[in-house]
């Protein structure tokens, strides 16, 4: 399917040349496509979930976030050691079929217990995906195409949550979330079809990795390389803003006037269309910026950063039915999508072969902690706060705090452009 060669009959090959193999990124960009769908059905029916299972906004935030993005977070980088080990495609494959088991099973739900108990399998599941398949793509395509392929890959994030809030849209209304539950279920297990028949590179096992000492590994490169370091940070705290997702729905219902379903079909669209623009987007211009203005991707992603930032407290505190809260919307939008393909770039070349599922799982591990687990609870639980004290913008605050947390990409972006460029040689 990719032109190159070496693959089972209709399945994309991951093993061979350094050109830009279509087949299998497009293949890899749907499995995004539909993980990202399955992780933000949650947000995207919040309002029916929090009614049907009798839920408060402290229960919704944890289910929403911290169950998932706790174990998300460490479920990653297992994943990472475990594919430099076994494989990148098994660990991907085992990935999918829980994931998409779990997406099923959470919507047989009868209350807050049962959904809890569903959202860590589906996190674990999910959590395979990024470690295997981004260093797929990036053992796969030459070095002056990795921004642009990974931008590729990374779309899967718009499409996937704009996505998510059109289909609750269409899909909600004919037959309910716990449906559409079943239906994305149903769609995962499907593609394991074709996933199972990649073929895969063997693991490089002379070092005989293992977690501890791919972490210590890392550390030491970060120490030797602060631009790794500051990347990684950058694109750890621009996640600050996307922890304020899970709860677009609500606040745009209960803050800004929308109807429900407008919410949904709006946010959905948006999402999809200037997401997109983000993700392959940024990861084209940055390529076209290194050829042409010999710029590196780290100073790509501090300019583009620079401009976003203000856009940010726009969209939050400008009216709903305003020209001005759309440029808002879609600067967020931007904001939480622009960074993954120029700063995995960054990052993938001053690390050795060894160590770029480890680095990448590390990254997961530190966005779903921190920036998303920790930073959704909080949002949570402010909220629940404000709204007992009779705030009339009990959203929009802890919403706002999330923004300005977001905004530390910015100075951690410019430190990675002044930092020295020393590549792996190896």
């Amino acid at each position: 399917m990719d032109g190159t060669g070496g693959a089972s009959a209709g399945a994309p090959s991951t093993g061979g040349g350094r050109g830009f193999p279509v087949g299998l990124i497009l293949f890899l960009t749907f499995l995004h496509i539909v993980n990202q769908i399955d992780r933000q059905l949650v947000a995207a029916f919040a309002a029916d979930i929090m009614r049907d299972l009798d839920l408060n906004r402290s229960q919704f935030a944890l289910i929403a976030g911290l169950a998932f993005s706790g174990v998300y977070a460490f479920a990653a980088l297992f994943a990472g050691v475990l594919a430099d080990r076994l494989g990148r495609v098994k660990v991907l494959a085992g990935g999918l079929s829980i994931w998409s088991l779990f997406t099923g099973l959470a919507g047989l739900a009868q209350g807050f217990w049962t959904m809890l108990a569903a959202r860590p399998f589906v996190a674990a599941g999910e959590a395979t995906l990024v470690p295997t398949a981004s260093n797929i793509i990036l053992a796969k395509v030459g070095d002056r195409h990795k921004a642009g392929a990974l931008g590729l890959f990374f779309a899967g994030i718009p499409l996937g949550i704009g996505g998510g809030f059109l289909i609750a849209g269409v899909l909600g209304p004919l037959i309910g979330w716990r449906g559409t539950f079943l239906v994305m279920g149903a769609i995962g297990i499907a593609a394991l079809a074709v996933l199972v028949r990649l073929k895969d590179a063997p693991p490089d096992l002379s070092h005989r990795p293992t977690l501890a000492g791919n972490l210590a590994a890392l550390m030491a490169v970060f120490r030797a390389k602060p631009r790794a370091m500051w990347a990684s940070l950058a694109i750890i705290f621009a996640h600050c803003h996307t922890a304020t997702g899970p709860f677009v729905q609500l606040w745009l219902v209960a803050e800004k006037g929308l109807d429900p379903a407008r919410a949904q079909s709006l946010y959905g669209l948006m999402f999809v269309v200037v997401g997109l623009a983000g993700t392959f987007g940024a990861g084209l211009l940055g390529d076209w910026a290194q050829r042409r203005l010999g710029w590196d991707h780290a100073r790509t992603a501090f300019l583009i950063l620079l401009v976003l930032g203000p856009l940010l407290p726009l969209y939050r505190l400008s009216g709903g039915d305003s020209g001005v809260f759309l440029i808002g919307m879609a600067g967020s939008i931007l904001f939480m999508t622009v960074l993954y393909g120029l700063v995995f770039a960054v990052i993938e070349e001053l690390l050795p072969q060894r160590l770029k599922a480890t680095s990448t799982g590390l990254n997961m591990l530190l966005i779903n902690v921190f920036a998303i687990g920790a930073v959704s609870l909080a949002i949570g639980f402010a909220s629940d706060r404000l709204a007992a004290a009779g705030s009339a913008q009990s959203w929009t605050w802890p919403l706002m705090g999330a923004d300005v947390l977001a905004l530390l990409a910015i100075p951690c972006a410019w430190l990675a452009m002044r930092s020295p460029r020393v590549p792996d040689a190896g």
